[in-house]
């Protein structure tokens, strides 16, 4: 932790630091708050859609749980071509908006209700090739997101069997030890699979599978009856000679 006097040098320095003085360096600068960390891209929103932006593009990086630079810099992409996609959503939508208040769109028409969809069709006639053209690109991007999703996963997938596989090697190492009575500590250094484990998590996995493999051979040798009575409590009965329809409806 920083010291107070670290704190107050912090302070002091910052009151320096106050950004670019002339003009020409603003302009530089001015960007700088909408360009993305990762590819460096301006972002052209508004000051209330990019806070938006960040926290749709932070909630969705964060489900696909990226850990490597290769599956950050995946992930990201994913993020980005979504956000795309649900843009492309919107274009569409304002388009039929645009429609609904251009006067020379408005359908001629005696029945209130009726206005505002025959507007739309007037719209979608009108304007077929730009519609189909968003249709286009949103297959086109869904295509990316697809095509992205399907190598992040493989890629995760792999990462993951080798991680499993390091873990159980260390795990066996361990028990070793310990039915020796010798200490284990984890390796200092990435296990062949680049994998890095602490102490305390392979000696976790050490009893979880010692634990497993307890139960195991608990059931193979107990007496067979059914467990759980109170999860069927809430269950309808189910008649005798009853098919299959009949016992997944229950």
């Amino acid at each position: 932790m920083p010291s107070p006097k670290q704190y107050a040098a912090n302070r002091r320095n910052s009151e320096h630091c106050t950004g670019p003085k002339t003009d020409d360096g603003k302009k530089k600068t001015r960007m700088n708050a909408k360009r993305d960390g990762i590819t460096g891209q301006a972002i052209s929103l508004s000051e209330e859609e990019l806070p938006l932006f960040d926290a749709f593009k932070r909630n969705l990086r964060t489900s696909l749980n990226p850990e490597t630079p290769f599956e950050e810099i995946t992930a990201d992409a994913i993020a980005w071509d979504t956000w795309r996609l649900n843009h492309l959503r919107s274009v569409e939508m304002n388009m039929y908006t645009l429609g609904q208040t251009t006067a020379n769109v408005n359908a001629v028409c005696d029945i209130p209700q009726l206005q505002a969809p025959l507007n739309d069709a007037v719209t979608f006639s009108e304007k077929s090739h730009k519609f189909a053209l968003l249709s286009l690109y949103a297959q086109r991007i869904n295509s990316l997101i697809q095509k992205n999703l399907a190598v992040l996963r493989t890629v995760q997938a792999e990462r993951k069997q080798l991680r499993e596989q390091d873990l159980a090697d260390e795990v066996l190492i361990a028990q070793a030890n310990d039915s020796k009575g010798l200490p284990y500590e984890a390796l200092p250094v990435p296990c062949k699979n680049g994998s890095v484990f602490s102490t305390s998590v392979v000696k976790a996995a050490a009893n979880r599978k010692t634990l497993l493999a307890d139960a195991q051979t608990t059931l193979l040798h107990a007496k067979r009856r059914v467990q759980f009575p109170d999860a069927w409590a809430n269950q309808k009965p189910i008649k005798p000679n009853s098919g299959l329809r009949d016992i997944l409806a229950a």
